[in-house]
C-alpha cells in the first residue's frame, strides 16, 4: 500500500507539471493576417478507403478555403464502396482549368496495387505525395472537416515557428456514449502523461514517445523527401506516432500545436467503430511488445480506475487521501482539456468507466495481434510484423 500511496502522489505531481507544461506548448496559430498578398503553395492530400459516407463534408470544407494557392489531391485507396465516384464528382464540379480562375483544383487518384512490405494508409500517403506539387504537403482524414482560415492560419504558424514539420489537434466530436467515454481517454492519456518539451528533443530518452496526429500534419516537401517519408514507416498500423518519432530522431524540427478551433474530427460514428478503430491502434502503438503492453493496461488500471474504487470503497486507509487527491486532479485536468480542446464534458466524470472500457479493448487488441497475429480494418487483413 504504501508503494502504491507514492506512486499516486507522484502521478499526481506528474499529472499538474504536464497540464501546465502541455498547455503552453500546445498553442493555438495567431490570427489571420489579412495584409498579407504571397502564400506558399500547399497541396492538401487525403488518403481514402471506404470512405464515401464521410468525405463529403471534408471536401466541402477544403472548397470554402480562404487561401489563394492549394491543390486537394484525393487517392481512392482501392475503396469497395462508392468513394471514387463520389470525389469524381466533387473533381468535375470544381475543374483545373489551369488558368488561374480556379485557385483550388480537386483531384481524385486511384492507388495503386499494394506492395509487398507496405500497410495500406502508408501506401496511399506515399502516392500522394508523388502527385504533389506544394512546396508544403497537408496530410488530413477524411473524417475531418476545416474552417476557412485553417491554411492561412497554419502557415503562417509554420513559418513562425520555422517548423520542418507542424502538427495540430483537432476537436474531437463525438456522439454516441462509446465515442464520449473512450476517445477523450486516449487524447488525455497523449496530453497528460506525454512530458511533450522532452520528447521532441532529440537527445532525450524521451523522444521515442514523439508523434505527429494522423488528423492533421503539415510538412515541408523538402523535409518529406530528403527524409524518406511515408517509406520510413512502410510497415506501421501506428505510423503516425512512428512519423513523427523518427522525424524528431532524424534532426528535423516537429512543433505541435493546437487547432482545435478551426479544425474538426470525428473519428467513429458508432460503439462497434470505436471497439474495432482503437483494437487496431493498442497494441500496435506499443510496438507489439508484451511488457509494454503490461505497463500500458496497468497505467489504466491502476492509475484510472483503482483511485476511484478506493473512493467508493470510503475506507480510511493509508490509500484514501493519495486517492481522494489524485481523483480530484484527474478530473480537473480532464475539465480542462474537455473545455479547452472541445471534448465531451459529460464524461469527465465517466473517467474511470471509459479508461476500464480503453483496458477491455487492449485485451482484445493483444488477442488479435498477439495470439492471432493480425488485426483487420475497412476489409484488409493487417499482420504482425512477424507475419510480414
Amino acid at each position: 500500500m504504501i508503494i502504491l500511496a507514492c506512486l499516486w502522489w507522484f502521478l499526481s505531481a506528474f499529472l499538474i507539471y504536464c497540464a501546465i507544461e502541455n498547455t503552453l506548448l500546445f498553442a493555438k496559430p495567431p490570427a489571420v493576417d489579412s495584409s498579407r498578398k504571397k502564400w506558399p503553395r500547399v497541396s492538401i492530400l487525403i488518403p481514402a478507403r471506404n470512405e464515401s459516407k464521410r468525405i463529403g463534408p471534408c471536401l466541402k470544407s477544403l472548397l470554402k478555403l480562404d487561401y489563394p494557392n492549394y491543390e486537394i489531391l484525393v487517392l481512392d485507396d482501392r475503396s469497395t464502396d462508392n468513394t471514387f465516384n463520389l470525389v469524381q464528382a466533387y473533381a468535375k464540379r470544381n475543374p483545373s482549368t489551369g488558368s488561374g480562375k480556379v485557385p483550388h483544383p480537386l483531384k481524385v487518384i486511384r492507388g495503386k496495387e499494394l506492395p509487398p512490405g507496405w500497410l495500406g494508409k502508408p501506401w496511399a500517403c506515399y502516392q500522394l505525395s508523388q502527385e504533389a506539387k506544394g512546396e508544403w504537403l497537408f496530410y488530413i482524414d477524411a473524417d475531418t472537416w476545416h474552417l476557412p482560415e485553417t491554411l492561412k492560419r497554419t502557415v503562417q504558424m509554420a513559418e513562425g515557428e520555422k517548423a520542418d514539420v507542424l502538427s495540430l489537434l483537432t476537436r474531437q466530436i463525438t456522439k454516441t456514449w462509446m465515442e464520449a467515454l473512450v476517445i477523450p481517454v486516449m487524447a488525455f492519456h497523449l496530453l497528460a502523461f506525454f512530458p511533450a518539451r522532452w520528447a521532441l528533443n532529440a537527445k532525450s530518452r524521451f523522444s521515442r514517445f514523439a508523434g505527429v496526429s494522423g488528423q492533421f500534419i503539415f510538412i515541408r516537401r523538402t523535409v518529406y523527401r530528403a527524409f524518406g517519408g511515408h517509406h520510413k514507416v512502410k510497415n506501421e498500423i501506428v505510423e503516425d506516432l512512428n512519423f513523427g518519432k523518427q522525424l524528431v530522431k532524424a534532426g528535423y524540427r516537429l512543433v505541435l500545436g493546437d487547432g482545435s478551433d478551426f479544425s474538426f474530427c470525428r473519428m467513429y460514428v458508432s460503439p462497434g467503430e470505436v471497439w474495432q478503430g482503437f483494437s487496431k491502434n493498442f497494441f500496435p502503438a506499443v510496438g507489439y511488445s508484451p511488457l509494454f503492453f503490461l505497463n500500458a493496461l496497468g497505467a489504466l488500471l491502476i492509475n484510472g480506475v483503482l483511485p476511484f474504487v478506493v473512493l467508493a470503497w470510503g475506507i480510511h486507509t493509508s490509500l484514501f487521501w493519495p486517492a481522494l487527491v489524485l481523483c480530484l486532479i484527474l478530473w480537473s485536468v480532464r475539465l480542462l482539456q474537455a473545455v479547452g480542446y472541445g471534448m465531451s464534458k459529460a464524461s469527465v466524470f465517466f473517467h474511470p468507466l471509459g479508461c476500464l472500457l480503453f483496458a477491455l479493448i487492449g485485451l482484445n487488441s493483444f488477442r488479435w495481434f498477439y495470439w492471432r497475429g493480425h488485426g483487420h480494418w475497412k476489409g484488409r487483413q493487417l499482420l504482425s510484423p512477424t507475419k510480414l
